[in-house]
C-alpha cells in the first residue's frame, strides 16, 4: 500500500487504469498472467521491481479503491461519501449520476478549444469552446457502476486517482482538515497519526538515484522530486521550463497534489509549517498549454500566474 500510494509500486498505466462498466472487468483478469485483459503484462514496470523506482500512476488508486471496496463490502464512491464527504458536509463526490439535483446543477462543464483532426490536436484560441466533460446540459451523467456490481471487483469504474467533483470551498475545506491533524468542523475524520505519515516523505529524487522516473524525467521537466503517501512534497526546485517550483521567486515549499486533465487545471498546496496554503481550479484553456511552459518550473505558464498571483495577494498580503 505504501508503495502504491508513493508511486513506486512498479505499476504502470500502459494497459490501461479504467475499465468501464460494459466491460464486465474483474480486476484479476488484468493482473493474472493469462487473464483476459493481461496481454504481454504492460501493467508492469520493466526496468525495476516494486520499491525500487518512482513513476506517476493511475493505476495504483484504482487497485487500491478496489481493495478498499472489498474490505468494506461497499462501492467506493458511496464509501468515500459515508467516511469523508457527508461527515465534513461537502457536496460532489465520484458518481454524478447520483447527485442530488441542485448539486448536479452546480457541477462545472469543462471546456477546451481542442479538437480532435485526423488523430491530431488541434487548438483554435478564436474558435469555439468544445466541452470537453461533465456536459449535463442535454442528458443526465449516466451510471458508472450496473445495479448488480459487486464492490470489490473493479474500483477502477469510480476513478478513485482523480474523479471526485468538488468545489474550490470544499478542497479548501480538505486542506484545512490536513492542517488541523484530521479534525474538520469540530469532528474528527482521520486521525493525527495519519496525517502525520502520509506526509512523510517516502520517496525523494536525490536520495533514491532516480529523477522523475519515466513520465517526465524523458522531458527534463522534474516536476516530480520528493512525494508522500499521495501527496507530491514541492521542494521548490525550477529555472526556466524544469522543476516543482510554485511561486515566483521562490520560497513556498509545500504538500499537496496538482490536477490537470480535460482542461481542468488545479492545485491544493499548503505549507504545514507555516499553516498557509493555496487553493485554484480553472475549467479549461483556448491555448495549447504545452506551448507556453513556465519560466521558473516544469509547470505551464498560466499554472505559475495563477498560484503567484494567490501567493502575493493571500499570503503576502501585496497588492501590486
Amino acid at each position: 500500500l505504501r508503495m502504491m500510494l508513493s508511486h513506486t509500486s512498479s505499476l504502470r498505466d500502459e494497459a490501461g487504469y479504467y475499465w468501464d462498466a460494459d466491460s464486465g472487468v474483474h480486476l484479476s483478469e488484468v493482473f493474472t498472467p493469462g487473464g483476459r485483459l493481461h496481454g504481454d503484462g504492460r501493467m508492469w514496470a520493466k526496468n525495476a521491481p516494486p520499491g525500487a523506482y518512482f513513476q506517476y500512476a493511475n493505476l495504483p488508486w484504482g487497485v487500491v479503491g478496489t481493495v478498499m471496496e472489498r474490505v468494506t463490502g461497499e462501492r467506493f464512491d458511496r464509501l468515500i461519501r459515508r467516511l469523508i464527504l457527508d461527515p465534513m458536509g461537502l457536496p460532489g463526490g465520484y458518481h454524478p449520476a447520483e447527485f442530488p439535483p441542485a448539486v448536479l446543477a452546480e457541477v462545472a462543464t469543462l471546456y477546451r478549444k481542442r479538437k480532435e483532426v485526423d488523430g491530431k490536436e488541434v487548438w483554435d484560441p478564436k474558435g469555439p469552446w468544445i466541452p470537453q466533460v461533465d456536459d449535463h446540459s442535454n442528458r443526465p451523467p449516466a451510471p458508472r457502476a450496473r445495479p448488480d456490481y459487486v464492490p470489490g471487483t473493479n474500483g477502477t469504474l469510480f476513478g478513485p486517482q482523480g474523479n471526485c467533483r468538488l468545489t474550490a470551498e470544499g478542497l479548501g475545506k480538505v486542506m484545512l482538515m490536513l492542517l488541523n491533524g484530521g479534525v474538520s468542523g469540530g469532528r474528527r475524520i482521520l486521525r493525527s497519526s495519519s496525517i502525520d505519515l502520509m506526509l512523510q516523505v517516502q520517496w525523494r529524487a536525490d536520495r533514491a538515484g532516480n529523477r522523475d522516473g519515466e513520465f517526465d524525467a524523458d522531458l527534463g521537466k522534474r516536476t516530480m522530486n520528493a512525494w508522500g503517501l499521495g501527496v507530491q512534497h514541492y521542494l521548490d526546485l525550477g529555472g526556466p521550463g524544469w522543476g516543482d517550483r510554485l511561486v515566483a521567486p521562490g520560497g513556498f515549499r509545500a504538500s499537496g497534489h496538482g490536477g490537470d486533465a480535460w482542461g481542468l487545471t488545479s492545485a491544493l498546496v499548503f505549507d504545514r509549517r507555516t499553516r498557509n496554503g493555496l487553493v485554484f481550479m480553472i475549467g479549461g484553456s483556448a491555448f495549447d498549454p504545452a506551448g507556453h511552459p513556465g519560466i521558473y518550473s516544469g509547470h505551464p505558464r498560466h499554472h505559475e500566474q495563477i498560484l503567484t498571483a494567490l501567493y502575493r495577494r493571500a499570503i503576502q498580503g501585496r497588492t501590486d
